[in-house]
C-alpha cells in the first residue's frame, strides 16, 4: 500500500473528466487498469491521503507518472490572468483535475471510439474490445480483466469482430488504425519525436481522426499540454463566456490544463441549472 498526500489530486475529478474511459467506481475509490495493470485507488475521507494497492516499487515505475504526480498544479492555476474571472472560478471548480499520462495508442483508440458516444456507451466499447482481443491480468468479484490489446492483437480482429463490440462505423476507423500500427510502419515511438503541428497533422492522417480526436489524443496520450480540444461544451464556453473566442494564447503552454477545469467547470454549471 502507498499513501501520500496532493491537495491537486482528486479522483472523482479526474474520473469524470472525459480523459480516461477504463476507471471504474468501486466501494471505496476506483479500480484502474493501464499499462496491463489493474491499480484500486482511493483518498482516505479522514486524513485526506491518496491510497494506492499496489508496490512502493509499482508506483515509482508506473503509477508516480500515470498520475502526473510531479507536475505543479497549483503553479500551473497560479499563471491564470488575474483579469480572467471566469476561468478562475473554473480553476477552483476543477483543481483536482490532473492529466494523466496514458498509453498513446490505447488514447488514440479509444478517442476514436468516442466520437458521437456518451462516456458509459465508450467505456462498455472499450471493455468489448479488450475483452476481444486484450490479454486476460486477472478477475474480480467474477468479472474477468483484460489489457488494452496491442496494434497486432486489434488488428487481428475482422471488421465483423470489431463490429460485435459495439463499434458502429467507427469498426472501419479502428481497423484502418490499427493495421496502420500492425503493419504500415507508424509507431507511438516515431509520433512522440514529432513537434506539435508535426504530430496534429499525422494523427489526423489516420482514417476517421479529426481535429477534435487528434487534440485529445495529444493531450492525454502524448501529454502535449498546450492541446486544447474544442467541443460543444468549449464553443459553449467561448460563446457565453469570452465572446466567441477562447483567449488560448493566454494559456500557453498550459493550454490543456484550462480546458479540462473550464469543461468540468461549465458541466457542473449545468447540471445545477446555472448559467
Amino acid at each position: 500500500m502507498v499513501r501520500f498526500k496532493n491537495d491537486n489530486l482528486d479522483l472523482t475529478a479526474i474520473a469524470d473528466s472525459g480523459q480516461c474511459f477504463r476507471w471504474k467506481e468501486t466501494e471505496d475509490g476506483y479500480r484502474v487498469i493501464a499499462f496491463g495493470k489493474v491499480l484500486y485507488i482511493s483518498s482516505d475521507p479522514e486524513t485526506k491521503e491518496i491510497c494506492l494497492d499496489c508496490s512502493e516499487q509499482e508506483f515509482e515505475e508506473i503509477w508516480r507518472e500515470y498520475l502526473d504526480i510531479d507536475t505543479d498544479y497549483a503553479e500551473i492555476i497560479g499563471r491564470i490572468p488575474e483579469t480572467d474571472l471566469y476561468l478562475k472560478a473554473a480553476a477552483e471548480c476543477g483543481c483536482g483535475i490532473r492529466i494523466l499520462r496514458q498509453d498513446p495508442w490505447e488514447t488514440l483508440i479509444t478517442f476514436i471510439i468516442s466520437q458521437r458516444k456518451n462516456i458509459p456507451a465508450i467505456k462498455q466499447a472499450v471493455e468489448k474490445i479488450c475483452a476481444a482481443a486484450g490479454q486476460p491480468i486477472g478477475c474480480c468479484k467474477g468479472e474477468k480483466l483484460y489489457a488494452f490489446p496491442s496494434p497486432a492483437e486489434l488488428a487481428s480482429l475482422s471488421l465483423e469482430d470489431l463490429t460485435k463490440c459495439s463499434l458502429g462505423y467507427r469498426a472501419k476507423y479502428i481497423q484502418a488504425t490499427a493495421d496502420a500500427f500492425a503493419n504500415g510502419g507508424a509507431s507511438t515511438e516515431a509520433l512522440a519525436a514529432m513537434s506539435d503541428d508535426d504530430l496534429f497533422n499525422a494523427l489526423c492522417s489516420f482514417y476517421g481522426v479529426g481535429k477534435k480526436v487528434a487534440f485529445c489524443t495529444m493531450l492525454f496520450g502524448f501529454h502535449r499540454m498546450d492541446s486544447f480540444p474544442m467541443d460543444v461544451w468549449m464553443n459553449r464556453v467561448a460563446e457565453k463566456r469570452y465572446s466567441g473566442e477562447i483567449p488560448m494564447e493566454h494559456y500557453s503552454p498550459w493550454g490543456g490544463v484550462m480546458q479540462q477545469y473550464m469543461f468540468a467547470y461549465e458541466r457542473k454549471l449545468a447540471m445545477d441549472g446555472e448559467e
